[in-house]
């Protein structure tokens, strides 16, 4: 029994680490490298931010059925069908030139990188007490967002080293071996039956969204998480460079050091509204008001061509603002019947990642309302292109603002 359960948790140690691989790769593509694959593969941006678009749009509709999947399946045949999806998408990718298989390559990963969450989160609630639950879970989260930090500065240092395509094929490899060694651990270990009396149903989803504060919350959650999360991983590092002349390796450090708050202000802020006593939707409206703000001040700086760095420590302040899940979990929890939190949970999932993918679709368009100069062999978009892109963010920030404003204390 004991060697099992040493067993059961290596295996969940290896599940953290695919998902740590699954956000490096969701924030790397195209953020990190977005001129070298401009330049490389000869394309506009609308193309280039559809390698991040492409996986955000998988990954948010597989979270509306991976929490059937770990009832039905089990958290480790999941991890273990993610991890080989993971590999695949993580070995094509860098092996062709063609846009399609490399937007296949994409969609290949952002499906295997869905299914780790739920299923660690599964996995762990078997393993530990009730009283390490909360700590276990803060470090599994920890893990996965290092992914995010290892996905810009240390990425972008290791480019001074290798291609960026013989890097991925490192990790590809690596991630092989950790899939080989998960599938032979798991061959030792009980698993649970197959429920077959799981199954995929409507009626959880109609009555969470049939609640008008549900629908506000989500509203509000997608909006404040997908401008934050579209700048990390999208457009952030390119705008840096571009409008406020920021060298590749000072661009890459802000983002990690995104990463690294959007990691640890999770916890910060579930402190800070303990400490106001836990009036949740107040932290909720008073983080849409520093969205609204900063977003105004990045809106005027561009408008008034006022290229400062100060745009980077705003940058800093969206990231730690849109670190809400720990207030926004607790208070769906709250709001919706015991049987139905997790489905309310995995809509909230699927409305922030569709958001990124839609703000990444969008984003690309924008850049190419006004034509970029040409420098060297790289395309610099003017501040005109980044106006359109975030004021498109301000006025999402407006719409944030006015659904937070209508989510009520009473439940």
């Amino acid at each position: 029994m004991k060697k099992n359960l040493q067993l059961h948790l290596l295996l969940i140690f290896l599940g953290a680490f695919f998902y740590f691989l699954a956000n490096f790769h969701r924030i790397a593509i195209p953020g990190a490298i977005f001129d070298l694959l401009q330049h490389e593969l000869k394309l506009s941006a609308p193309y280039i931010t559809t390698f991040g678009a492409i996986f955000m749009y998988i990954y948010a509709f597989n979270q509306l059925v991976i929490g059937v999947m770990v009832d039905r399946f089990g958290g480790l045949r999941v991890m273990l069908t993610g991890g080989i999806i993971l590999a695949l998408g993580s070995l094509l990718f860098p092996l062709t030139s063609n846009i399609l298989i490399m937007y296949f390559a994409r969609a290949l990963l952002g499906l295997g990188g869905s299914m780790f969450y739920l299923s660690l989160i599964r996995e762990i609630r078997e393993c530990v007490s009730d009283k390490d639950f909360g700590i276990a879970i803060s470090i599994m989260l920890f893990v996965g967002y290092a992914g995010g930090i290892a996905a810009n500065a240390p990425f972008v240092f290791a480019l001074r080293y290798m291609n960026w395509r013989e890097l991925i094929l490192i990790i590809a490899g690596v991630t092989l071996i950790a899939v080989t060694i998960f599938y032979l651990i798991v061959k030792k270990v009980t698993l649970p039956e197959i429920n077959k009396n799981v199954k995929m149903r409507t009626l959880p989803f109609r009555l969470v969204l049939h609640k008008k504060h549900n629908r506000n919350l989500f509203s509000f959650a997608c909006c404040n998480f997908g401008i934050s999360y579209t700048i990390q991983t999208i457009i952030g590092k390119k705008f840096l460079e571009d409008f406020c002349y920021m060298t590749t390796s000072k661009s890459a450090m802000i983002l990690s050091i995104m990463a690294v708050i959007a990691a640890i202000f999770n916890i910060i802020n579930a402190s800070l509204c303990k400490i106001c006593h836990n009036h949740r939707v107040r932290y909720l409206k008073n983080a849409s008001v520093i969205t609204f703000i900063s977003l105004l001040i990045i809106c005027i700086c561009l408008f008034f061509n006022i290229r400062t760095s100060l745009i980077a420590i705003i940058f800093c302040v969206l990231a730690g603002n849109a670190s809400l899940t720990s207030i926004l979990v607790p208070v769906l929890h709250l709001t919706n019947r015991k049987m139905f939190s997790g489905t309310a949970v995995s809509i909230m999932n699927f409305c922030f990642f569709m958001m990124v993918g839609f703000l990444g679709t969008a984003t690309g368009f924008l850049l190419n309302v006004f034509k970029p100069e040409k420098v060297g062999d790289i395309l610099v978009y003017s501040e005109k292109s980044y106006l359109a892109v975030f004021g498109m963010f301000f006025l999402l920030s407006l719409f944030e603002l006015y659904k937070a404003m209508k989510l009520s204390n009473k439940y």
